[in-house]
């Protein structure tokens, strides 16, 4: 049997604070050290909206906060893109280390997360400017910034890297899917994804599922063929009653499974681990996996707890594959 793929989500805690390439070094070795097959730079010198409010007009980032100055538009310099500089430096160092195995995943923010947040924030502290837009939930906003994360998005695919979007703003709430479906479909088809390698392409959303998010909006994105659910957090257990296999099939969709959280006051053992892939796998079938992840990303952990999920997940992994 072919082993299962793992990958992590994203996010780590920080390593060395004193350097920030050191740190993302250190992150590759750890993920290196239990067998991460896809693996990450760690995003380790933003949050998930300041590294896109450093490059994208319309958008300032000042005292730790993204807010909307203007019409969100794409990079005028897509080179000024801090990731790009980490995924080289990750490029590099695999080499160095003769490590041509490894998949690398960069992550950007969804344009859900990402509007919504940068609205609020601009309405809390930004003195209410929106620019353009009308609102928090004004259908623009959300237009602009797919329009804006297309290219960035696609210079990634141009340099072999997987995508994924994270959407952590489905669960929680952020914008009515079931009254704006048809136009989400249409900023994630039309405006961000048209020209990306469904294959390589994945969305995450944490948090919990609901039938109508699955089946009426997520497996309708077009060019994203990994979905990556979370099964082991408090809130996402019942996640697992969500999904099925025939609807995984019908839309030529694949699971990334997220089988241990780092927010959990007590983590999950290999054998609760093992658990959750076999509870996935009787779901939806092995073949229909693509990934086994943590639940969400590590940033607000500890490194000693990061490392213990990983140690974990790969444990978890092994004890299923020798039931196989």
């Amino acid at each position: 049997m072919k082993r299962l793929t793992h990958a992590v989500v994203g996010s780590f805690p920080n390593f060395d604070k004193n350097d920030i390439e050191s740190s993302i070094l250190k992150i590759i070795d750890l993920q290196l050290k239990y067998g991460i097959d896809v693996i990450s730079p760690g995003e380790q010198r933003y949050d998930m909206i300041a590294y896109f409010s450093e490059v994208l007009p319309g958008l300032q980032h000042k005292d730790n906060r993204s807010c909307i100055t203007g019409e969100i538009k794409p990079p005028i310099e897509l080179s000024a893109f801090s990731k790009f500089h980490d995924l080289e430096l990750v490029k590099n160092y695999l080499r160095q280390k003769e490590e041509t195995n490894n998949k690398i995943k960069i992550t950007i923010t969804g344009p859900i997360t990402f509007g919504f947040t940068c609205a609020t924030t601009s309405v809390s502290y930004g003195k209410g400017n929106l620019g353009p837009y009308s609102s928090i939930i004004d259908v623009e906003l959300y237009a602009d910034v797919s329009r804006a994360l297309k290219p960035i998005a696609e210079e990634l695919q141009k340099r072999d890297v997987l995508v994924q979007i994270d959407e952590p703003g489905f669960g929680a709430g952020y914008i009515n899917y079931r009254k704006f479906g048809n136009e989400i479909i249409q900023w994630i088809n039309e405006y961000l994804t048209p020209e990306l390698k469904s294959e390589n392409t994945i969305m995450h959303v944490c948090g919990r599922l609901t039938k109508s998010l699955f089946e009426d909006i997520l497996v309708k994105f077009e060019n994203i063929e990994t979905l990556s659910f979370a099964f082991d957090g408090d809130i996402e257990k019942d996640n697992i009653n969500i999904i099925s296999r025939k609807v995984f099939e019908d839309h030529g969709k694949k699971l990334g499974l997220g089988c241990i959280s780092g927010a959990n006051a007590v983590l999950s053992d290999p054998k609760t681990v093992k658990a959750h892939i076999e509870a996935a796998v009787e779901k939806i079938g092995l073949d229909n996996i693509k990934f086994i992840h943590p639940d969400c990303g590590l940033k607000v952990i500890s490194p000693e707890k990061a490392e213990n999920v990983l140690a974990n997940m790969v444990e978890g992994s092994q004890l299923f594959e020798e039931t196989m």
